[in-house]
């Protein structure tokens, strides 16, 4: 009894600070939309105070989360019998991923008001900002796959309003388009798969579906099928293969959005479900998750290799770090995914701001001068060390727990992951040997294009930027860069920089508690030997292409050519045939029961109201020739029956 009391009092104390939490974000959007463009420093100072106030409640649930999972639900709607709620479930991974999510965008928030300054539609994107947090905290707190697909949803929504904000570019309108039709192919996987879960387990409750009760009365092939169509949802939200190429033409979006887009929401939504809804995928489906992973994070990291543009190289690596999430809760540790999504939202973030930093520096530095080339271009850069050295020490750092560097934090995930792949593989030689060996290959080539990008960016010597005066951004854009690079170190996660075993990772699993000794120094000298290879190589600049790499193995120009061309086809030939043939036939029944209704309309008229008509003439026109008969004159009746006489006289003789 003492322990149902002390969780109807945690239920109750946790609605207003759920409310705080998902409140701020909404109210941010709106007040946001509708203040005037004039009013810039209003927006920007109030939407990132409404933002650290919701960081503020997310750290309070952080910690109430710890004692006890907070939940609580309402009626949302009925059909009929069947009844339909909305709610939320905290416990300690959603409760962190709060936290994650809120300080991301406040950081996001604060950036922005430097980087967007003088933005026409600066309201709008600040509302869009806000909005699609609302969003994502949304999917992090629903308690039902529902209300988590409507959330699903307005993350897609503002994704797209966001990447397309500069409208006046078209190549920004098409990539938002992009993004936003791929992740509906996506989706309508997602739409089947709650249909799958509905009809077989009869709920939308995470909880009740994720019970033992429910999981044995399912039917392993029903589930698995369930499993596989959710996880279509993922592959295009998390842009894995095949329906990545979306991501990286979303870096037509501005700067600070591409941070919060691959940091905390939207693709890191994908991996989120995959760990809360886990106990739903079958070993079977497990399987199809692991190797879809494998071939992303390969595919996604020799593309990375090839990138001349400085957000594109840093698009695919998060695809390829994706893949590598992915792969961990394929291979049973969601607990590892989880991890690396939290390391890896500090330095990508920390990565894209840097990235942000250098392309506003440099396009305020081309303000008044005739050097007009393309700042994103790496091939352009070079030596920016010595004019950026702030943003060059933070990007070091953020690249150093992206590559797997030991003492950064990215080097204890991805160590966590590798452990796991280690002992999942087991003793006998099967094909998860060959997802290991790929995950290893995953790091080696993360290394690779992590020093190629550093190089080619802020060593060496200047290339087009030699005659440009650069300076370091505001305070505005330095701080959040600060906070995230303080986060890319080891004792974000663990006092150990050895041993990714700490506060912030507990596994969920006992027999998954282990650590291997061997593997972290493994993996620390085959991390190390990339770095010196891609100095090695990367140093001095190269003429070399690889198309193939360039072109992402051309899966776009194959969808482009192949799919997207016979699917136009295909829409040309059925619009024709709607058009002559179900149209056709249509316009033919309609004109004939057009004509067949003048038909009976002619012949009501003509035939059936002449007939009617005819024959009341005729009998009025006898009824006019006999009534002459009574006339009233004496004579005219002695004349008819003098004729009668006649005719009956010869009638009767002849």
């Amino acid at each position: 009894m003492v322990l149902l009391r002390q969780v109807a009092i945690e239920l109750t104390s946790s609605f207003p600070v759920v409310l705080l939490i998902i409140g701020m974000p909404l109210l941010s959007a709106l007040v946001c939309r509708l203040l005037p463009a004039r009013r810039q420093k209003t927006i920007t100072v109030l939407s990132s105070l409404l933002l650290f106030i919701g960081l503020l409640g997310a750290a309070n649930m952080l910690e109430m989360s710890g004692i006890h999972p907070a939940m609580n639900s309402i009626s949302w709607f009925h059909l009929g019998d069947l009844s339909f709620s909305l709610g939320y479930f905290i416990d300690k991974t959603s409760a962190l991923m709060l936290v994650l999510v809120l300080l991301i965008s406040f950081l996001v928030h604060v950036y922005s008001a430097a980087y967007m300054a003088g933005d026409a539609a600066l309201p709008r994107y600040y509302a869009m900002l806000g909005f699609f947090t609302f969003s994502m905290l949304g999917i992090v707190l629903a308690d039902n796959l529902l209300m988590m697909f409507v959330f699903w949803e307005l993350v897609g929504f503002s994704s797209y309003m966001l990447i397309g904000h500069w409208q006046h570019l078209p190549s920004a309108a098409t990539a938002a388009k992009k993004a936003f039709v791929m992740n509906r192919i996506g989706d309508a996987g997602f739409i089947i798969g709650l249909m799958i879960f509905w009809t077989q387990a009869g709920t939308f409750d995470i909880a009740t579906l994720m019970s033992t009760d429910t999981l044995s009365a399912l039917s392993p092939t029903w589930q698995t099928a369930g499993a596989l169509c959710l996880f279509c949802g993922v592959i295009g939200k998390s842009a894995q293969f095949p329906l990545f190429t979306w991501l990286p033409d979303a870096m037509e979006g501005p700067t600070p959005v591409s941070a919060l887009i691959h940091a905390a929401t939207m693709v890191a939504a994908g991996v989120f479900l995959l760990v809360r809804l886990h106990v739903l995928f079958t070993p079977a489906s497990l399987d199809v998750v692991a190797l879809t992973g494998l071939i992303t994070a390969l595919l996604a990291a020799l593309a990375a290799l090839a990138q001349n543009d400085l957000k594109k190289v840093l698009a695919y690596s998060t695809i390829s770090q994706l893949g590598f999430m992915v792969m961990a809760v394929g291979a049973g540790a969601p607990d590892a995914a989880y991890l690396h999504l939290f390391t890896h939202a500090f330095f990508k973030a920390c990565l894209f701001l840097c990235a942000g930093s250098v392309i506003h520096a440099l396009h305020e530095a081309q303000r008044g001068t005739h050097a007009h080339f393309d700042v994103q271009d790496i091939r352009n850069l070079g030596g920016l060390r010595h004019k950026l050295p702030f943003t060059f020490a933070a990007f070091v750092i953020s690249g150093a727990a992206l590559a797997g560097i030991p003492f950064f934090s990215g080097f204890l995930s991805k160590d966590a992951i590798l452990t796991v792949l280690l002992y999942w593989k087991g003793e006998t030689i099967t094909w998860r040997w060959g997802v290991f060996g790929g995950a290893f290959l995953v790091s080696f080539l993360t290394a690779l294009y992590t020093i190629r990008l550093i190089a080619k960016v802020f060593l060496g010597d200047e290339r087009e930027t030699a005659s440009l005066t650069v300076h370091e951004p505001s305070w505005r854009m330095r701080g959040p860069v600060a906070l995230l690079a303080l986060g890319s170190f080891w004792f974000f996660v663990s006092w150990n920089p050895l041993n990714y075993h700490g506060w912030l990772y507990q596994p969920w699993k006992a027999d998954e508690n282990f650590h291997s000794a061997l593997l972290v120094f493994i993996s620390a000298a085959w991390v190390l030997i990339a770095c010196a290879v891609a100095y090695y190589i990367f140093r001095q600049p190269r003429t070399a292409q690889a198309p193939l790499l360039l072109n992402s193995f051309y899966v776009d120009r194959f969808y482009t050519q192949t799919l997207a061309t016979r699917t136009y086809a295909l829409a040309l030939l059925t619009e024709k045939l709607d058009r002559r043939w179900i149209d056709g036939f249509l316009h033919f029944v309609a004109y004939g029961q057009v004509t067949l209704a003048y038909l009976m309309g002619w012949f009501d008229r003509v035939i059936i109201d002449g007939t009617v008509n005819g024959m009341a003439t005729l009998i009025r026109t006898i009824g006019s020739f006999t009534r002459s008969f009574q006339g009233g004159k004496i004579q005219l009746y002695i004349f008819w029956s003098v004729l009668a006489i006649i005719i009956f006289l010869i009638w009767t003789l002849f």
